[in-house]
């Protein structure tokens, strides 16, 4: 479901910005790989945490029984774009817009099987420090441009069902004659 996620939010900025055609792409920015595509928008996740109010959640009900509730995670994302540095803070402000105007992406938005399993997706600005910027970008392995951060949740991350603990269907106890 994580890249359903980051599909979702390329939908919301491309919705957003008909006039630019399809401009943002899936990138992981790491010196690694392979250089972000010029006068193009790099969507990187950079951190996958799980949701704290979401945790412990009670069983549900699976194929082979009761299994564990679907695992929700907060994505954080880093958005940059590659070309002139007028240019970049133009298209920052249209992803700044965008998701100011869709903090929230309700399931009739989304596609699926991430609508299959989620209402919606809040997209919340986040605000770094200057330390903790250079911190991503040093382990990117890249000079620091100009860049957005982001937090999205709700990404649930279904249970691999190897069994479940089955329904109780009648419990019976017994007594052992006693004196």
């Amino acid at each position: 479901m994580i890249r359903e996620v980051s599909d979702a939010l390329i939908d919301v900025i491309h919705t957003a910005t008909p006039d630019l055609g399809e401009w943002v792409e899936i990138s992981s920015l790491s010196a690694a790989d392979q250089a972000p595509t010029a006068n193009k928008a790099s969507l990187a996740l950079i951190a996958v945490e799980p949701h704290p109010h979401m945790l412990n959640r009670p069983l549900v009900e699976g194929v082979a029984g009761l299994v564990r509730a679907p695992l929700h995670l907060k994505l954080r994302y880093l958005i940059t774009y590659t070309g002139p540095h007028d240019e970049a803070q133009t298209r920052i402000a249209r992803i700044v817009q965008a998701f100011h105007s869709t903090p929230i992406v309700d399931g009739t938005t989304l596609q699926p099987p991430l609508s299959d399993e989620v209402d919606s997706i809040a997209i919340r600005m986040l605000t770094p420090t200057a330390d903790e910027r250079n911190q991503v970008w040093g382990a990117l392995g890249r000079p620091a441009r100009l860049a957005l951060f982001y937090e999205v949740d709700v990404a649930p991350v279904p249970v691999r069902e190897l069994e479940g603990a089955g329904r109780i269907r009648a419990h019976e106890v017994r007594y052992v004659g006693a004196p």
